[in-house]
């Protein structure tokens, strides 16, 4: 790890524990808030200033920066929740109910949720996608994107919605339509307090999709320290049947990952371990799996020339086999392969 990663590692534990610790170094707090901010995580990193000895917090002016940044984050989220809210609203005019995925729902495992960066709105119709698109399309005539796997994408006052018909894109690997038809066995969506027409899935839902979705990111291109976060403050502030994901997780492959992750919450990040649970460890494969997150071995490239684009995705894929060991229980081969059909299914050669 650089010096900046370590101190970021350092910044999150600290602000997740609230124990103080003496700096390795002197922060460079400029080229620190740009980096947080690339991992996701600019509003928990901020949060252990508070904690730091006096001598070792950033100048004033450099702190009233960052809160400006803060701010600025929580007025984007505030926008995000109205338009959920609005689009549940709108959908429920037309007896169709949306489930949230990912995003929002996730920040309100936060401690605070409105420092969690959001993106796209991940939605699911419950089978009625092609209903949602079609009421989108004749109501307010936009135009639906349908090259996607998996969802069908349209804009909703100025955001991207991603209307999924199925969780995850069951044509790249085989053990992911496994875990697509246990995903849709423990759906259980509960409603949400505040904004009607608006549901969660269920927390046996959302661990299984939470460390498949991680887990596809770790594989294939990177993952941010904001994903191991999400599963963090998850399972901080839920409720796990950990025997039955363990039991989940050892028949689709994915035992070794968890294991790796709980294993960086615990060892870095400052999380108790007594919310995980005991599992055998690869001490050599917890610090690379790290090291890749902080920075990947194999960096993104962009590439929108199509051969160029499959040579180098193919050389990512060698490269990155001994992450997809921990995420798919497939072979090397089975996963070209199935990975060649999905890209002939819908070849698209932009930056994934």
């Amino acid at each position: 790890m650089s010096l900046i990663e370590q101190q970021l590692v350092q910044l999150i534990r600290i602000s997740v524990t609230g124990v103080s610790e003496p700096l390795s170094a002197k922060i460079d707090w400029t080229e620190m808030m740009h980096y947080s901010s690339k991992q996701g995580v600019l509003g928990v990193a901020f949060g252990a200033i508070e904690h730091l000895r006096e001598e070792d917090r950033p100048h004033i002016d450099f702190i009233m920066d960052w809160m400006r940044q803060i701010t600025y984050l929580e007025s984007i989220n505030r926008i995000h929740k109205d338009v959920i809210a609005d689009l549940a609203t709108f959908l429920k005019e037309h007896d169709i109910r949306m489930m949230l995925m990912k995003g929002y729902g996730l920040s309100l495992f936060w401690p605070k949720p409105d420092s969690r960066p959001v993106g796209d709105i991940d939605i699911y119709t419950f089978g009625k996608w092609k209903e949602t698109d079609h009421v989108i399309c004749d109501k307010l005539g936009t135009k639906s994107d349908t090259s996607h796997h998996k969802h069908s994408e349209f804009n909703y006052k100025g955001k991207v919605i991603e209307n999924h018909y199925e969780f995850l894109n069951v044509h790249a690997h085989r053990s992911t339509a496994e875990i697509e038809d246990i995903l849709h066995q423990e759906l259980e969506p509960y409603p949400d307090k505040e904004i009607p027409n608006l549901y969660y899935p269920s927390p046996r839902f959302n661990a299984l999709y939470l460390l498949r979705h991680s887990g596809e990111h770790f594989a294939s291109t990177c993952m941010q320290l904001r994903l191991v976060l999400d599963w963090a403050f998850f399972v901080q502030t839920n409720k796990i049947d950990w025997t039955w994901l363990l039991q989940t997780l050892d028949r689709v492959g994915m035992k070794q990952y968890l294991a790796v992750i709980n294993a960086i919450c615990i060892r870095h990040l400052g999380f108790p371990s007594a919310i995980f649970p005991e599992l055998p460890i690869d001490d050599v494969l917890v610090e690379r799996s790290l090291n890749d997150i902080l920075h990947p071995e194999v960096e993104r490239e962009h590439r929108y020339n199509p051969i160029r684009e499959i040579v180098f995705r193919f050389q990512r894929w060698g490269k990155n086999g001994w992450k997809n060991k921990m995420v798919y229980k497939e072979s090397k081969w089975q996963m070209f392969t199935t990975q060649l059909w999905s890209h002939i299914l819908k070849p698209t050669w932009h930056v994934d």
